[in-house]
């Protein structure tokens, strides 16, 4: 095959000024097999790469989310990467944390802005793999998902993300969001609208997880931990 043109990757090299070993070090490669945890991205205190997801490997997590009798709903669910306006969408949850939100506004953008994956802060962020090292210099993997978003009749209902879906509403702007359809199981929570959620400190978080949500069916809430998944 003929291409309009080509370089040969040792003239390549030769031109940058580097080898193939700097070229492996500049290109941040995770050390998968040196993982020893699974952590909040948070938590990751030097940040080493980050990895964007492959659509497949992102269906084959959320497919294996479980809730929390055990079942699982997006086995047959269809998924899609939409830009939703959080106007539009529902909620199940009673309160939004005062500090979960203005922590988010201050850590994403220094999580991301040094690889160049966004300009635009939470708006426009994909789905990533990123690799660190925690506070004990443990070598870990955090999980960043744009907010999941299930479609139940003709409601949207956010099941992970209302931190991000609420900034973005009080800025005025969309989200990128993952929106699943065809789900086997009920959503675990009523339906509501922005309206009716309030803003509070987190020392004023009910204890009883019933108390935070309206009308919440725990069996059928999805665990999101069990598979690292933080939002």
């Amino acid at each position: 095959m003929k291409f309009e043109w080509q370089i040969d990757i040792s003239k390549y090299l030769e031109r940058l000024e580097i080898n193939q070993e700097e070229l492996s070090l500049r290109l941040r490669l995770p050390e998968v097999k040196a993982v020893n945890q699974v952590i909040p991205l948070r938590d990751i205190i030097d940040i080493d790469s980050i990895m964007p997801l492959h659509k497949n490997w992102i269906h084959h997590i959320v497919r294996h989310i479980t809730t929390l009798d055990g079942q699982h709903p997006f086995t047959k669910a269809k998924f899609q990467m939409v830009k939703v306006d959080p106007r539009h969408l529902k909620i199940g949850q009673r309160f939004v944390y005062r500090e979960n939100y203005q922590a988010l506004l201050e850590m994403v953008p220094n999580v991301f802005h040094e690889f160049l994956v966004t300009n635009g802060g939470l708006s426009d962020l994909g789905a990533y793999f990123v690799f660190g090292r925690d506070e004990n210099d443990i070598y870990s993997l955090a999980t960043y998902l744009p907010p999941l978003i299930e479609l139940h009749g003709s409601n949207l209902v956010i099941m992970d993300g209302i931190h991000r879906n609420y900034i973005a509403k009080q800025m005025g702007t969309t989200l990128n969001a993952i929106l699943l359809t065809e789900i086997d199981i009920p959503f675990p929570c009523g339906p509501r609208d922005w309206s009716e959620i309030e803003i509070i400190s987190l020392e004023d978080k009910p204890k009883d997880i019933n108390n935070r949500y309206f009308d919440l069916n725990k069996d059928l809430f999805r665990d999101l931990k069990y598979l690292g998944i933080d939002g």
